[in-house]
């Protein structure tokens, strides 16, 4: 799904209207909106894009497939961490974050800093399940599953004119 932009349209700086554009037809409505503005009075129109979190279908099949990556381990290699552990390794691994290091008052070091799913727009959480399916695949043997319902909530069309 394109992401959507957030049009405000300003007369002398004050705030007159906020619109989402997610359609042809919303994109329309704004032209004939811009069209029929009477240019003898200042106008300001400024497009931004709006930031797509990720998706319930992108969130479920993460916690799915976290659940079977824990079990999997757990029972092909006797790795003994809970789903939320193994996927902030899996995350730490996958998706470059900036780390830092961090001192305690009694000298101890450790390494601080991953990226945090809950704040990836919807084209970075794609990105990071066909990572993180590809690594379990390739690297502990582990063909996760790609159920009907969250793969079509997740590709939609995309997917369709692939297959």
């Amino acid at each position: 799904m394109p992401s959507a932009g957030l049009i405000r349209a300003q007369v002398w700086g004050l705030l007159m209207a906020d619109h989402m554009l997610r359609t042809e037809s919303d994109r329309n409505r704004l032209m004939g909106y811009l069209q029929g503005l009477d240019l003898s009075k200042p106008r300001k129109v400024s497009i931004s894009e709006t930031r797509n979190k990720r998706s319930d279908a992108q969130n479920r099949l993460l916690w799915q497939w976290n659940g079977l990556i824990q079990t999997h381990l757990r029972e092909s290699f006797g790795q003994l961490a809970s789903s939320e552990e193994w996927h902030e390794i899996l995350v730490a691994k996958l998706w470059p974050a900036e780390v830092h290091p961090v001192e305690l008052p009694d000298g101890t070091r450790y390494r601080v800093g991953r990226a945090k799913t809950r704040k990836f727009t919807t084209v970075q959480m794609t990105t990071y399940l066909e990572l993180l399916d590809a690594y379990c695949a390739e690297h502990l043997q582990l063909l996760l599953p790609h159920p009907d319902d969250l793969m079509m909530a997740i590709y939609g069309e995309r997917r369709r004119r692939a297959a």
